[in-house]
C-alpha cells in the first residue's frame, strides 16, 4: 500500500487523520517491536508470577523466589534471566547472592506510546 492510497475511510475519519495514524505508527516500529517482545516475555504464568512477587516485596534473592513459587533455583534463574533481558528485572550482587527487582524503565506492556494516545485524543476532538 503506498502512502496516499486508502481502501476505507469511514464517515467518522477523514483521510486526513487516517494518514496521521498511519505516519505515527510508522515513526513508532521499535517501540511496538519492543511491546511484543515484553509481551511474549508475559505469556509465562511463572514469570508473571516473579513480577507480581518482585512489586510485592520489592527485591528478592533467586533461593527466596524458588521456595515461594515451589520451583528449582536453576528453573527461577532462567526466567529471571529472560526478564532481565528483556529489562523487566535488574538486579544486584551482595556478597554469593544475587538479588532481583523490577527494573525502573519505561515498561509498560499496556499502555500505548504517549504520543499515540495523545494523537488519539486529538483526532476525537477534532
Amino acid at each position: 500500500m503506498d502512502d496516499d492510497s486508502l481502501e476505507c475511510v469511514s464517515p467518522d475519519m477523514s483521510p486526513k487523520k487516517l494518514r496521521r495514524l498511519r505516519a505515527e505508527l510508522r515513526g513508532r516500529v521499535e517501540v511496538y517491536r519492543r511491546l511484543a517482545g515484553q509481551h511474549a516475555l508475559l505469556a509465562s504464568d511463572s514469570r508473571l508470577k516473579i513480577l507480581s512477587l518482585l512489586k510485592c516485596a520489592g527485591e528478592l534473592c533467586v533461593c527466596d523466589l524458588a521456595t515461594v513459587l515451589e520451583m528449582t533455583p536453576a528453573a527461577v534463574s532462567q526466567h529471571l534471566s529472560r526478564l532481565r533481558s528483556g529489562g523487566m528485572v535488574s538486579s544486584r550482587r551482595d556478597g554469593m547472592t544475587v538479588y532481583y527487582s523490577l527494573a525502573h524503565g519505561p515498561w509498560s506492556p499496556v499502555a500505548p506510546p504517549p504520543s499515540l494516545r495523545e494523537l488519539a485524543d486529538d483526532l476525537r476532538e477534532a
